[in-house]
């Protein structure tokens, strides 16, 4: 039996310096409005573990109507035009093929079957993959004087429709997930809803290896000027330094994964069969004991954006280690909710609404952050982002 290849997946590598007055990482949150699961993994320290454990948030689940939504949108439409947009919502049906989402930017996101699609009447595109020809993206903005008033009156009329057509199939209404900010948004709970607590789990692991990082930019850049590498199977041109550097990521980012799961083979005293299991930790490294936070749930956008801010402000004042000892680093790692038709809004606006991607279980966007404090009186941060997508996605063309 011959067993199907392995799903294509396109990594792009980022390398830079975060200065003081640099704003690359504050869009880390805003960009990725749809997290399921954040991880955050360093080398066991006291003061960043009292900063980050005590973070929580909290999502909502319950079933609505989406025609109720999308009226219920008007008493706070203008929320969307503001800086801190912090409401999200995301249907959760088991059943069906139809999915949709409305992101921070008040826009309703609708993923649909051809059936679907005809039924109501609304315009939208068909999505660019061959081999899923047969579904269909419609973008419909929430936002007050987004669009005219008879626009607004077919979309009412089509969402209503397709509510009752649900109920007559005996889908009836949708199981959703959403969160907000109650100081921003008060009262917008729906009826029914069911609040999730979302506290960090921490996990410790002693005496295994840590890699002691040197993150240096892609050999093609320069120091002043760092420019993103993209890795899709093929290699930009036969260098040893470039295939250095590629091999210096890799392991970096497979540690990370490892312990991250809490893999007995970063154990000091790990003494498995080689030809059961066969490990290279980075080198060089140094025995020590790692902390991992976990936060799982629907994670909204501003609280994504406070963690990564407070671990990386929180790493910066750590002492500078002895010549050999273990230099302070964090790494987060946050994985999408894969069902979701939106996954990543681009940071800068643009004439689109952003890339298109299906929706599926398997589905892949996940990226890592690996942030250690910089060298030299600047005070910066010396990052490596890597950021991983499954097929089916616009994003990167």
């Amino acid at each position: 039996m011959n067993s199907p290849p392995p799903e294509h997946r396109r990594v792009k590598i980022t390398t830079d310096i975060q200065s003081n007055s640099s704003t690359k990482l504050q869009h880390l949150g805003p960009s990725h409005p749809f997290i399921r699961q954040v991880d955050i993994l360093f080398p066991s320290s006291d003061i960043l573990e009292s900063a980050l454990c005590k973070l929580s948030t909290r999502y909502a689940e319950c079933q609505v109507k989406l025609a109720d939504v999308v009226h219920s949108s008007g008493p706070f439409a203008d929320f969307y035009s503001q800086p801190q947009r912090c409401f999200a919502m995301l249907s959760n049906d088991v059943h069906g093929d139809d999915v949709w989402c409305i992101d921070p930017r008040g826009l309703l996101t609708l993923l649909v079957t051809k059936d679907t699609y005809e039924r109501l009447g609304l315009v939208g595109r068909r999505l660019p993959f061959k081999a899923h020809k047969d579904y269909f993206v419609i973008r419909l903005p929430l936002q007050k004087n987004a669009e005219s008033v008879a626009n607004v009156a077919r979309r009412n009329e089509a969402l209503k429709a397709w509510d009752a057509r649900r109920e007559r199939e005996g889908l009836g209404a949708w199981n959703v997930v959403y969160n907000f900010d109650e100081s921003t948004l008060p009262g917008l709970m729906f009826s029914k809803s069911q609040v999730r607590e979302v506290v960090c789990q921490m996990t410790k692991s002693n005496d295994v290896h840590i890699p002691l990082p040197s993150l240096r930019h892609h050999p093609s850049t320069s120091q002043t000027k760092a420019q993103p590498s993209i890795s899709d199977g093929q290699q930009p041109a036969n260098d040893d330094d470039v295939e250095d550097w590629n091999l210096e990521m890799a392991e970096l980012f497979e540690w990370v994964g490892m312990a991250s799961l809490g893999s007995q083979r970063l154990k000091a005293n790990d003494r498995v069969d080689p030809y059961v299991a066969l490990y290279e930790y980075p080198s060089p490294s140094h025995v020590g004991n790692i902390t991992r936070l976990r936060w799982s749930g629907l994670i909204g956008s501003t609280f994504l954006q406070s963690v990564i801010d407070i671990a990386l402000a929180t790493m910066k004042t750590l002492p500078a280690p002895d010549s050999g000892m273990i230099k302070p680093f964090v790494a987060i790692t946050a994985h999408s909710c894969s069902t979701s038709p939106v996954t990543y809004i681009p940071p800068s606006p643009s004439t689109s609404d952003g890339p298109t991607r299906l929706a599926r279980v398997d589905g892949e966007d996940t990226w890592c952050l690996f942030a250690t404090s910089g060298a030299g009186e600047a005070q910066g941060i010396d990052f490596a982002l890597v950021e991983s997508l499954g097929q089916y996605d616009t994003r990167w063309g």
